[in-house]
């Protein structure tokens, strides 16, 4: 019975971490479909993203600076997903912005302000504020995730799996060089016999 078990629980491990791998591949996508276009959409509707936040419950000056800022950080969020090495920073600032939005979207939720226009860029400006809350926490979720995924990855990749990795590439690196090199062994001279 035994030996039936163990082939199961390995393969459920693997199919564990492919599932994850997939879930994570999900996620990076998710994630740059919605920074980027959503900054780009900024970029280019400019001056109409900076009147709505200029128009925003808080100073003109802030409003100058987000607008200023928050197009280009978007930007940075979704190109950083490209990058496998500061997968973690975007995964951590996409989190974070996430939280900003849902906590400033609540605040409209519960009128603390009255009627204000959404910055947002695509489609966030036609949904209503409720449903635009939803979408926010649907996104911060995802990060969340993404960001947990992350660490896990890290967690996992310790430096002793890194030493048995690079030293099992190099003996597979050395074991191509050595079959590819030719070795030239020439024979020892045969001892002569001498006569007495």
């Amino acid at each position: 019975m035994s030996d039936v078990v163990v082939p199961l629980l390995s393969d459920l491990h693997s199919i564990t971490m492919k599932a994850k791998k997939i879930i994570y591949q999900i996620i990076l996508i998710t994630l740059m479909a919605l920074w980027i276009p959503i900054s780009l959409d900024k970029f280019i509707n400019y001056d109409l993203f900076k009147s709505a936040m200029i128009q925003q419950p808080f100073s003109d000056q802030l409003g100058k600076y987000l607008a200023y800022i928050l197009p280009a950080l978007e930007l940075a969020v979704g190109l950083l997903f490209i990058l496998p090495k500061m997968r973690l920073l975007a995964f951590s600032l996409s989190s974070l912005l996430m939280v900003a939005f849902v906590a400033y979207v609540s605040l409209a939720v519960l009128k603390v302000w009255g009627k204000f226009p959404c910055g947002c860029g695509l489609v966030f400006h036609q949904i209503g504020w409720i449903a635009h809350l939803w979408l926010n926490i649907g996104f911060l979720l995802i990060s969340l995730l993404g960001l947990s995924l992350e660490l896990y990855f890290h967690k996992n990749q310790t430096p002793k799996n890194k030493i048995a990795k690079n030293s099992a590439n190099t003996a597979i690196s050395a074991g191509q060089s050595a079959a590819t090199t030719e070795v030239t062994v020439e024979p020892e001279p045969i001892p002569r016999l001498q006569r007495e």
